[in-house]
């Protein structure tokens, strides 16, 4: 399939999705303004959620791999970082929306917007590199010149990208899945997959979930809890991510996922020391709960270094590297297997944290984070490779030159072409 057709796809079950969060089967009533406790009405949220997860679901897997693909090779990281700024976006608009308008007006808001862009996507126009691949050439051709400018010299990058398909050839299914035992394709799968472990288990979807109840257990009132989780975290994600997306192409990938993993690993380790210190210095009964000390305010600041952390870094960079590390016969599968995995993992630590945080106490389970999060930074400086200002060609060589498969293809790259 095209990218116009994969995306009108997913679309629809979204579209449907949203229409299914806001009427009920007989499309009479609304679903917040009925007997929300109905076991039907129930039924139908978690229906609406599962058809738009799956749309989202895709939308993360073909999106990011979209963006790179049609990306030049010194803008990947700020093309394929604005995806998770938009998103952040779209998250602080939401939560101000529901803030003023009830839910299924939200719903049906959104449907809205679904069903305008699943219009406008069929005018986006087909990767040069898919085109190539599939015998259209001329229109390739046509396109790179509109996506670089009418007086670009695209004659140097449709060369890369004949060399490259010419040499890959088509490549069946079942051969691609052959493919998987490769170590070329091993080892990009590894560090995709990893990307996606830490980001998940640096606790991101449990600050962005229970941020709520976590600052009300740093003795934050409900109301103020409520306000720093949802404007102070959707917010602080707007600005940092805004802000990687200016420095990614600048300073780097693996600069920003070390800094970034390191406020993770400060943050959550200081944010477990302040559980900790509390279960000594605060007093519980059945009736009250109160501190010699007002540690409240430590939490939130940590909850603040965490999202700053996460928003430069591991937020928005796992996703540009993922289409980055795939290689060009086998992305659609790899890219597949990666978004699976990530959202398989933020299935398991959402439901698990509750559990997870009972057995080993609220300091245990943010040292927990504080540990994987140390660990991200190790990973990312001797396991990861620097893609900055590279082809996509280019970084597919360098991983057939290191682990000793010879290549033909003519990716011998002068790097005044590359900037």
């Amino acid at each position: 399939w095209d990218f116009c057709r994969i995306i009108c796809f997913f679309w629809w079950y979204f579209i449907a999705g949203s229409f299914w969060f806001a009427v009920d089967n007989d499309y009479q009533s609304f679903w917040f303004a009925v007997d929300n406790d109905n076991p039907k009405y129930l039924a139908m949220l978690l229906a609406g959620r599962c058809l738009s997860g799956f749309a989202a679901g895709g939308f993360s897997l073909v999106v990011p791999v979209y963006i790179i693909e049609i990306s030049p090779s010194s803008l990947k990281g700020l093309f394929g970082s604005i995806n998770q700024l938009a998103i952040t976006i779209g998250i602080l608009l939401i939560y101000v929306m529901l803030t003023i308008i009830p839910y299924y007006i939200v719903a049906l808001m959104v449907m809205g917007f679904t069903v305008v862009f699943a219009i406008v996507v069929c005018c986006v126009p087909e990767t040069p590199r898919w085109l190539i691949a599939n015998k259209q050439h001329l229109l390739a051709n046509a396109i790179l010149y509109r996506l670089r400018g009418p007086k670009a010299d695209i004659s140097r990058e449709m060369k890369l990208l004949e060399d490259a398909v010419e040499e890959q050839g088509k490549v069946e299914f079942m051969e691609k899945l052959r493919m998987l035992t490769k170590l070329t394709i091993v080892v990009p799968l590894i560090l995709s997959i990893s990307l996606m472990f830490f980001q998940q288990f640096c606790g991101i979807n449990v600050v962005v979930f229970y941020a709520g109840s976590v600052l009300e257990k740093a003795n934050l009132s409900p109301n103020k809890a409520a306000l720093a989780a949802d404007f102070g975290v959707g917010g602080i994600q707007v600005i940092f991510t805004f802000i990687s997306v200016l420095l990614i192409d600048l300073v780097g990938r693996k600069i920003l996922l070390s800094v970034g993993g390191v406020l993770l690993a400060l943050s959550t380790g200081i944010l477990g020391l302040y559980f900790f210190l509390t279960d000594y210095m605060c007093h519980h009964d059945s009736k009250e709960f109160y501190c010699t000390l007002d540690f409240g305010y430590l939490a939130v600041g940590c909850l603040a270094i965490f999202i700053i952390g996460f928003s430069i870094g591991w937020g928005p960079i796992p996703w540009v590297m993922m289409g980055e590390l795939a290689p060009l016969q086998i992305r659609g599968i790899l890219a597949g297997i990666t978004t699976a995995v990530n959202w398989s993992l933020a299935t398991v630590i959402t439901s698990a944290f509750s559990k997870y945080e009972e057995a080993v106490q609220p300091y245990g389970a943010w040292w927990s984070f504080c540990f994987i999060s140390s660990l991200s930074v190790l990973f990312v400086i001797v396991f990861l490779p620097e893609t900055k200002g590279k082809d996509l060609e280019e970084i597919e060589a360098d991983f057939k030159r290191k682990y000793g498969l010879k290549t033909t293809t003519k990716v011998a790259v002068d790097q005044e072409g590359v900037n």
